[in-house]
């Protein structure tokens, strides 16, 4: 339990940063939408004149900005890109720390195994994660409220869509940091972002590839149907979360052999 205190201290500057990142970005895009719809349709008109690449870039292509689920998938594609970039970095860091600080010695001499200090540091990126994403929550909630209740089940799903990424992400970091190459960790994991996130973008350019944006987790749930009731995305998720446990049995696997340098 002491690991996970001390996880949770040492985060605590970066929770309060990012809760307020969360914040800005949450009231500023509601306020945004609203502006625009009173603006009437002179705006909405200008974007359609814009040609596809540059919709792409900014994964609008298809996508009714006029409308409240239309819009909201723009800010949540911002909203996953942060909760997978703070879930991987924030994986790699809980077990790189450590060796970098050069106290690792202090850690494994603790009467504890390596599965168990490999559970307490996971368990405690989980709780910091569920912080953030009951800030995010919050967050979108207050902005949203004059819209409700139409747009209550938009922001349980994507709630849900935001956690497992989030998740996900945090399990990706763990596995990278005990597998990949001593100091790859990082340059891979935001390799790993930029192709994930990119490629997507790439393939909104051509109607030829669109279907391909559907297989990347930064567009996988970018879909204006998730405002409607039902439409859960259970599948995606299950797959996500599957994801996250094997890559999470593989970290753990790897953190019980790998050599820790002190």
């Amino acid at each position: 339990m002491n690991i996970i205190k001390r996880e949770l201290k040492t985060s605590l500057i970066s929770i309060v940063v990012w809760s307020f990142v969360f914040f800005i970005f949450s009231f500023a895009s509601i306020i945004k939408f609203d502006s625009l719809v009173k603006t009437g349709d002179e705006a909405f008109a200008l974007l359609d004149h814009f040609p596809r690449v540059i919709l792409a870039l900014f994964n609008m292509v298809d996508v009714n900005l006029s409308t409240l689920p239309g819009y909201f998938t723009v800010v949540a594609n911002y909203f996953l890109l942060m909760c997978a970039s703070h879930g991987l970095f924030l994986g790699i860091r809980l077990f790189a720390k450590e060796e970098q600080d050069k106290t690792a010695d202090f850690l494994l001499t603790k009467p504890r195994s390596r599965r168990q200090i490999f559970a307490y540091k996971f368990i405690s990126g989980t709780l910091i994660i569920l912080i953030l994403q009951t800030v995010l929550f919050a967050c979108n909630y207050i902005s949203l409220q004059k819209h409700f209740p139409d747009a209550r089940t938009m922001l349980y799903n994507y709630t849900l869509a935001f956690s497992a990424l989030h998740l996900f992400s945090l399990a990706v970091g763990t596995f990278l940091i005990n597998t990949a190459p001593r100091g790859k960790a990082e340059s891979i994991g935001l390799g790993l972002i930029l192709v994930t996130y990119f490629i997507p973008i790439l393939a909104n350019m051509s109607e030829d590839w669109y279907f391909v944006r559907d297989f990347f987790p930064f567009n996988m749930f970018l879909k204006e149907e998730m405002a409607l009731p039902g439409n859960t995305p259970g599948v995606k998720l299950a797959v996500l979360l599957a994801l996250t446990l094997i890559c999470v049995i593989v970290g753990v696997l790897r953190f019980e052999k790998k050599d820790i340098f002190v």
